[in-house]
């Protein structure tokens, strides 16, 4: 009896054409799954650099309150988190009506409201280049103050105690007699141009 041999058909290899398609395919997914990880890369870091504008205006306001005549040099950039900002300010006084008069107290002259003001800080990232867009990341933060309150906290008071002029506006307040504002703050632009879509 003669042995039969057994024919394994052959297995169907992968064509040319469709070896080019598969490579083709899988570049298109890596280029859109690499695209789509530095878009959302680069938009945390300019969330970053947004929140970074956030806390330096925050510091600025903070310090303009307790202690204006230190405040960094305008012309020279902020160095936060490995990058440099640049910054702002400008102060204007307060005009408005009381919808009724203040009530008086008895032994103390009665106060106005000519002693408040605002002032606008303005914090965005420094562009190399000179021109930033309206991309570039800022903010722009106000604030309204009765720049006779000067018992905001306890280290503000001991610095005001130190200076002649700190001591005039703590008599001022508790007394309730002008003796002279400060004058308002110069308009700084922080030495570099401020992006388009700020104020």
């Amino acid at each position: 009896m003669q042995p039969t041999t057994r024919t394994i058909p052959a297995r169907r290899g992968m064509t040319f054409l469709e070896i080019v398609f598969a490579v083709a395919l899988l570049g298109i997914l890596s280029a859109t799954l690499l695209g789509a990880a530095n878009s959302m890369l680069s938009r945390q870091k300019h969330e970053q650099r947004s929140l970074a504008c956030c806390e330096l205006a925050n510091r600025l306001i903070l310090q303009f309150l307790d202690d204006r005549d230190g405040m960094p040099d305008p012309s020279q950039p902020l160095t936060y988190g490995g990058d440099r900002y640049r910054w702002s300010l400008e102060e204007s006084y307060l005009s408005f009506q009381p919808s009724r008069p203040p009530p008086a107290v008895e032994g103390r002259p009665q106060r106005g409201f000519e002693n408040f003001r605002i002032f606008y800080v303005r914090v965005w990232l420094d562009d190399p280049s000179g021109s930033p867009g309206s991309v570039t990341p800022s903010v722009e933060v106000s604030r309204m103050y009765d720049v006779t309150a000067v018992f905001r906290n306890p280290d503000a008071l001991e610095h005001m105690l130190g200076t002649e002029a700190g001591r005039r506006r703590i008599t001022e307040s508790s007394t309730g007699v002008p003796l002279g504002l400060p004058p308002l703050a110069p308009a700084s632009n922080g030495g570099g141009e401020r992006p388009r879509n700020n104020r």
